[in-house]
């Protein structure tokens, strides 16, 4: 189930992810990365650092949840998803300042805010549920990581892809 509209499905690389990109959470960080990259490729150079940060900030978001969905062990899921939290804190704290400087206004302002609160709403509900997962003792393993089947080609069917004898 896409999260509201989920801008990145089509892509060809949506197609490829492991089971993370099926999270909400996931979806709407990818989502608020990507209005992110909008909005400060506009900013005049002056403030080229803050765009940096934001970009880096709302990446790291999207990124830490898919590290510890793909780390298959509960805690460090639960590890890598507080470690996001952290980010959209950071994020948070440069939108206010967006806002403040006046570099984001209108409804460019409040597509972000409204993004940024439904990031922040089903992260904090997916660290809920894994917490609830440990302490029940429900967080099964084979739920984890888990990739469709790929056909593995090479352009040059005749090419050998024996291993060298020197391998260790």
């Amino acid at each position: 189930m896409p999260y509201q509209g989920y801008q990145g499905g089509g892509t060809r690389a949506f197609r490829k992810l492991y089971g993370y990109k099926n999270l909400l959470a996931w979806q709407a960080a990818d989502d608020l990365a990507a209005l992110v990259h909008e909005l400060v490729v506009e900013f005049k150079p002056s403030y080229w650092k803050l765009a940096n940060q934001m970009l880096g900030s709302a990446s790291s978001v999207k990124a830490n949840i898919a590290e510890g969905y793909c780390r298959n062990a509960l805690g460090d899921y639960i590890r890598f998803c507080e470690i996001a939290r952290g980010s959209l804190g950071e994020l948070g704290s440069q939108v206010q300042d967006c806002e403040r400087w006046e570099l984001v206004r209108g409804s460019d302002l409040d597509r972000l805010v409204r993004l940024y609160g439904d990031t922040t709403f089903f992260l904090e509900q997916l660290i809920k549920g894994l917490r609830a997962k440990r302490q029940e003792g429900t967080w099964d393993r084979s739920m984890g990581v888990k990739e469709a089947s790929a056909d593995y080609t090479t352009d040059d069917g005749s090419a050998s892809l024996a291993l060298p004898d020197d391998l260790p």
